[in-house]
């Protein structure tokens, strides 16, 4: 007789301030053959306190020798898909929540589209309180590569479901600089074969909070560089995968002009935020590096004027 979908739910964890509602979301779910991954990197918190309040034998808890550290976050991504022992995976934040049915939705969605290597969960944002913020657009049910590619969704690495087999088969998760853009690319190469298919109900939480790596002004650089990295593999990538349906033909064609905008934006965005916390170092620092940025003087003046736009 088959056995159900085992799934591994993975926390690569370094923060404490949300770690302990991270791990109640995930054992409060309502399909309940999965394991608890938690990778503790080498953190200066006492997270072992806040995994010693839970005596579920689904969790398995793991601390690395030497801290990843935040511009290789990705290496703890990794060190978690090591650990995996089910048949997918998920990699969440350890302030991340998940809501109670999305192993259930998953498995749903998997019974239905065996085949698929990636799923992705409908995503709300909340807030260090846990109050609702806002919701990532809906996907269709099952979509293509490409049409992963033309919307480029920024619901983050926590809201993807990944066939561990085939991850494993094809490198893990691939590195960027603080895995900024690093889900994005994971995501691609995990669809490619059979595309994506996404739950309809929210099944992950995303919170922001001030002490994500998302708002560390000390990495802004390696962040920009790894959006143009990303930026640079998805239009090889393009180039590389014939597209075979029309309608995947109509979104070649788009594609291009389609990610241009997106990262332009992405990485204005992050150097908006950089100038906007300094402006008197950081707006003469991308001035003088800018072409080494790709940074057109033109767009360089509209994030000076941006800065300025949210520091009044």
């Amino acid at each position: 007789m088959k056995q159900p979908v085992k799934f591994s739910v993975t926390i690569p964890a370094y923060k404490d301030q949300f770690l302990k509602q991270a791990i109640d979301s995930v054992l409060q779910q309502t399909y309940t053959n999965f394991e608890l991954v938690i990778v503790n990197d080498a953190s200066p918190n006492d997270l072992d306190s806040i995994v010693a309040q839970f005596t579920d034998d689904r969790i398995r808890y793991f601390k690395n020798n030497v801290n990843c550290g935040a511009e290789n976050v990705v290496d703890n991504w990794n060190i978690c898909l090591s650990h995996a022992t089910g048949d997918y995976m998920m990699c969440i934040g350890d302030d991340d929540m998940l809501t109670p049915r999305c192993l259930q939705d998953f498995a749903d969605l998997i019974a239905k589209y065996p085949q698929a290597e990636l799923l992705h969960a409908h995503t709300d944002s909340i807030d260090e309180d846990s109050n609702y913020v806002s919701s990532v657009p809906k996907r269709a049910e099952w979509e293509s590569v490409y049409s992963l590619v033309y919307t480029l969704n920024d619901s983050g690495l926590g809201s993807y479901l990944y066939n561990v087999e085939a991850l494993r088969r094809d490198g893990g998760f691939f590195k960027l600089p603080y895995g900024w853009s690093s889900d994005l690319v994971s995501a691609i190469i995990a669809a490619r074969r059979h595309g994506a298919a996404n739950t309809q109900e929210p099944g992950f939480l995303y919170r922001g909070t001030r002490h994500s790596i998302s708002h560390d002004i000390n990495s802004i650089e390696g962040k920009v560089k790894a959006n143009q990295m990303a930026w640079a593999w998805i239009r090889d990538f393009i180039s590389q995968t014939p597209a075979v349906t029309p309608e995947d033909k109509q979104l070649e064609r788009l594609i291009p002009a389609r990610i241009d905008e997106k990262f332009f934006r992405k990485i204005d965005e992050l150097i908006e935020f950089d100038i906007r916390k300094n402006f008197g170092q950081r707006a003469p620092f991308w001035l003088r590096n800018r072409r080494e940025f790709g940074l057109s003087l033109k767009r360089y003046l509209l994030c000076v004027l941006r800065s300025f736009r949210y520091r009044l």
